[in-house]
């Protein structure tokens, strides 16, 4: 989640959802041998998202293509994306008029692409289909890295992202933390909504792994239910990948 520019003399962090007061706290807290200064640079940037970059400063998103070390699980299913975000100048004006960054929210759905909304205290790269472009499997040393590999080799994640399609017909609309319901079990909640030009009213959303995948669901916004037919972004067979091979043969 921490998107990484390069450039001659520095890397540059974005994080969204973090101010650079906070970014800089946290990468000063892991500086042992090194000699790295850490620098807040809110005030002098601002972060413009597009499909094509600005500037000489820019992070090119490389979802969904796998990256060195990533992961695609069967069935993971997700759209084309373009996305690239270019750092500019505060004081100056930007080169395109710029809208709220939740404009962005359809076409991430749509993509399958997760972000930090989709992201709470429990959640697992597998759950998001993050082994693609967050993950390096052969690299050791990071935070859950036992966990990861667990769930990689021989287990499965309990929950699963899932693209909804929700029922329009009337004035209730989803919004991020409604539940998800499959018959009168809570399964799941909201994590991004948006309503998309062609698709019409769209969710992401995190469910149980185990939910049929070809059941329809239910969302509850404020008592209302909300028809929704889901659509299957990561696969509920991720994980497990050395399951049988590990599997003792029996006669």
């Amino acid at each position: 989640m921490v998107h990484v520019i390069v450039t001659d003399a520095s890397l540059v962090l974005i994080v969204p959802g973090l101010s650079g007061a906070e970014i800089a706290t946290w990468v000063d807290s892991r500086v042992f041998l090194e000699d790295v200064a850490a620098t807040d640079s809110d005030s002098e940037f601002v972060v413009l998202g597009a499909v094509k970059g600005f500037g000489d400063t820019v992070w090119r998103d490389p979802w969904p293509e796998p990256q060195a070390g990533g992961f695609v699980y069967d069935m993971d299913r997700v759209e084309g994306w373009s996305y690239v975000e270019s750092l500019w100048p505060a004081t100056e004006k930007p080169p395109v008029p710029v809208v709220a960054a939740s404009t962005l929210d359809a076409a991430r759905i749509i993509a399958g692409r997760p972000a930090l909304a989709e992201v709470d205290e429990r959640a697992l790269p597998h759950e998001l289909g993050w082994l693609r472009t967050a993950v390096h499997l052969s690299k050791g040393c990071f935070p859950g890295q036992e966990t990861i590999a667990k769930i990689h080799n021989v287990g499965h994640p309990p929950r699963r992202l899932v693209r909804l399609h929700l029922d329009g017909s009337d004035s209730e609309f989803a919004e991020p933390g409604d539940a998800v319901v499959l018959g009168d079990v809570e399964i799941g909640v909201v994590t991004t909504a948006a309503n998309h030009h062609e698709d019409g009213p769209i969710a992401l959303a995190v469910i149980k792994r185990t939910a049929d995948p070809d059941a329809t669901l239910t969302v509850m916004r404020n008592g209302h239910p909300i028809s929704a037919t889901q659509e299957v972004v990561v696969s509920p067979t991720t994980g497990a990948t050395a399951a049988e091979r590990l599997r003792p043969n029996r006669l």
